[in-house]
């Protein structure tokens, strides 16, 4: 899987998450809010039947349906037909000897108690439990199954809204490859007839030519050829999953040549251009084309965010048992939030002026170096920008 469609799969992936996520906690929201609500009125209820039942209790026959009724009168105890013997005189007195409403636990049964004083005498009234809280269990399996329900209807519609959501993403991906493509392949004519000549012109320069003179033609033909090489890394970069021909090659050289390929513009400016690291061979599996372009286009960066008279210094080398190449300047650095965006396309800031930029450098880059298993990162730094290429060795 490419970096583009990993991109977008896990943008939708991301959707459907926040949706069921969403959807979830909106279900338990209103699941905690019914059961709170339930079981207030459940009590309110019993209350009232209890307390309804004690203000008329005239003897103990007839209670409503799942209650008692005990009377104290004359020293005299009668009770209801049926009253459990965990709640027969004097347990429930003494268990709930004020008056009151209480909840009296006995047996691993519960039972809602009003204890109210009539003259000298005493009337309980009490009631079953059992029936509330099998409706109130019955209420909360029907939620949670209604939950169950709602969380896959919820993820279904995630998938869906996911895709949707990053469909105008797949195709714009999908315009840029193709875009990608057709101008790659109009640009292979010019080029190959540019190569031709300028090696022509290369081999037709009089003897007495100076040797500078020949230098650069020389440099103007291997430069058209790594445009050449540019161009057919396009090509495969519009077609990811051909990742094209890795070739196991030593990455100091590599790096070299594209610091040599910058020198020019270095120059231009003025700015000093090092390449430093220990004089050791740094074996790589990649794409030479594509590694070199990625580093270019680090170099080109930092030579463009470097003041006149600066250093911009471009170092290889291997660590735990990882290939590396940092590009570090000597310019004014990131602020936290250019750093936060520098991968982004078409995101430029802080650039200099003379020169248009497009924002697309360091996003291209990125893109390259996660081809190829790396990573590109913004190293803390002090002075300047430090950006560093980490490629398994």
């Amino acid at each position: 899987m490419n970096v583009d469609e990993g991109l977008v799969r896990r943008r939708g992936r991301r959707v459907a998450v926040q949706v069921s996520a969403v959807v979830g906690a909106a279900m338990l929201v209103i699941i905690g809010l019914a059961s709170v609500v339930v079981v207030h009125d459940q009590q309110a209820a019993t209350d009232q039947l209890i307390r309804s039942t004690a203000a008329t209790a005239d003897d103990v026959t007839d209670p409503p349906e799942g209650s008692w009724i005990v009377l104290v009168a004359g020293g005299q105890v009668s009770a209801s037909p049926g009253l459990p013997g965990a709640l027969a005189p004097p347990l429930a007195a003494r268990r709930t000897r004020a008056a009151g409403l209480s909840t009296v636990d006995v047996a691993g049964e519960s039972y809602r108690v009003l204890t109210q004083r009539r003259g000298a005498g005493l009337v309980q009234v009490a009631v079953d439990l059992r029936p509330q809280h099998q409706e109130r269990d019955r209420l909360l399996k029907a939620m949670g199954g209604a939950a169950v329900a709602s969380l896959l209807v919820a993820a279904g519609l995630g998938v869906l809204i996911g895709r949707q959501a990053v469909r105008p993403l797949a195709e714009a991906l999908g315009l840029q490859r193709g875009f990608v493509a057709d101008a790659s392949h109009e640009l292979r004519t010019p080029l190959t007839l540019l190569s031709t000549r300028v090696q022509l012109l290369e081999r037709t320069l009089p003897p007495d030519v100076p040797g500078q003179v020949r230098d650069d033609a020389r440099g103007v033909v291997e430069d058209v050829q790594r445009l050449g090489e540019v161009v057919e890394d396009l090509l495969l970069a519009a077609a990811p999953d051909d990742p094209g021909e890795l070739v196991e090659v030593d990455l100091r050289e590599v790096v070299a040549k594209a610091v040599d390929s910058a020198r020019a513009h270095a120059a231009a400016v003025p700015v000093a251009l090092v390449l430093d690291g220990p004089e050791e061979t740094v074996p790589v599996r990649v794409t030479p084309p594509a590694i070199r372009r990625a580093v270019l286009s680090l170099v080109d960066n930092a030579v463009d965010h470097t003041p006149e008279g600066g250093t911009v210094t471009v170092s290889v080398g291997r660590r735990r048992g990882e290939a590396f190449v940092q590009v570090a300047d000597t310019g004014k650095g990131l602020s936290p939030e250019a750093a936060s965006r520098v991968f982004e396309r078409f995101h430029s800031g802080g650039q200099r002026a003379g020169r248009a930029h497009y924002g697309l450098g360091l996003a291209l880059t990125h893109d390259v170096v996660l081809r190829h298993g790396g990573r590109l990162s913004l190293v803390p730094s002090d002075t300047g920008a430090v950006f560093e290429i980490v490629l398994p060795a």
